[in-house]
């Protein structure tokens, strides 16, 4: 407002009675009622607005649309739990008159079905511990008729842990496109279910809460793991720095060292003349830094007579008479007053040049 009004104070506090928000018509005690009688009723917006009269039906409607984007999703396990607590509520307060809802209609048939097999005797299966009505006595104990009907196609128990995958896939190929897998990722668990569709629901509470904290662990183990992987990557990352060779051109230095100095008379007597070898096993010059060093330090390290042994035994090395050539050239120009230097050298069979410097 202060940027669009050009910093005037007095002109934006007076536009700005037109940006203020519209005032909310749902307190929060409007919305808690809302909840409370959503959780009681469901959809039936009639008996909702009973707990709320001050609202219309279409205030209740246009609100539940937008409450219901912001609510936790809640699982089909979570609903199956709210029935059972529901049906058992429903079972201890007695039957609830029915007002020719759908809803209600299916909630009675399911009570009265409900009542009919809890007069009835239960027997427990032998593998999956379900309580079923009628048993099928086999060598493995009473069976319910899944179990029974899996013993006797297969000859095993049947499996209640993890996707049960079919024998036959031709055969059972239609009814395994038309049942409904769950998730990638997740898998049956029968027992589980078994107990979370028992009587009481605490004990399907008490296993969601157990694989939500499971989840959680496993979510910790997972960042851990993360946070080891990115440590190792960063001690990589840092430890081949050291390793790797550097640029020999951000090296190079035209001043000799003692050691330096010493590196290429040994790298003479290996090499002879090849002053491009020695320039790469140095490192820090280059071979034209070699081929002055040796016009200049020939006399003092008697690198004429190192040559002449390496070629004696190795042979004349590769253009050695070229090199020679250059070699005397660079000493010639160097000191032109040494009558040494301006006497014709001397080639001996052998093909090295040999200097008189008497």
């Amino acid at each position: 407002m202060l940027f669009w009004h050009k910093h005037v104070l007095q002109s934006a506090l007076n536009d700005l009675p037109n940006f203020t928000p519209f005032p909310d018509e749902w307190t929060v005690e409007d919305k808690v009622l809302f909840e409370q009688a959503f959780q009681f009723h469901g959809k039936s917006f009639h008996r909702i607005r009973q707990m709320l009269p001050d609202k219309s039906i279409a205030t209740l409607v246009k609100h539940y649309y937008s409450w219901k984007k912001t609510r936790c999703r809640t699982s089909l396990m979570d609903k199956h739990a709210k029935k059972l607590s529901a049906r058992a509520s429903n079972s201890e307060e007695g039957a609830v008159a029915s007002d020719g809802g759908s809803e209600v209609g299916s909630i009675t048939d399911s009570d009265s079905e409900d009542k009919k097999e809890g007069a009835e005797t239960k027997t427990s299966c032998g593998n999956c511990a379900v309580l079923c009505t009628v048993a099928q006595t086999t060598s493995k104990g009473p069976l319910c008729n899944s179990c029974y009907t899996h013993w006797r196609r297969t000859g095993a128990t049947r499996p209640t842990i993890g996707p049960a995958k079919p024998r036959d896939r031709h055969a059972n190929s239609v009814l395994a496109r038309s049942k409904r897998k769950p998730p990638r990722g997740m898998y049956i668990n029968h027992d589980d279910l078994v107990i979370i569709s028992a009587d009481s629901p605490q004990n399907g509470e008490v296993i969601l809460k157990a694989l939500d904290r499971e989840i959680v662990s496993l979510k910790r183990q997972v960042q851990s793991n993360k946070q080891t992987i990115s440590g190792l990557k960063t001690k990589t990352a840092e430890g081949l720095g050291e390793l790797r060779p550097s640029d020999n051109n951000s090296r190079i230095n035209t001043r000799w060292t003692n050691e330096e100095m010493l590196l290429a008379v040994q790298g003479v007597r290996m090499h002879g003349k090849d002053f491009n070898t020695i320039a790469e096993v140095l490192g820090t010059k280059t071979e034209t830094h070699l081929r002055l060093f040796y016009a200049k330090e020939r006399k003092r390290y008697n690198l004429d007579k190192i040559v002449a042994e390496y070629e004696a035994e190795h042979g004349p090395s590769q253009n050695s008479s070229e090199q020679k050539m250059e070699v005397d050239g660079d000493a010639g120009q160097s000191s032109p007053s040494s009558p040494a230097n301006q006497k014709p050298s001397t080639t001996s069979p052998s093909g090295s040049a040999a200097v008189k410097t008497k």
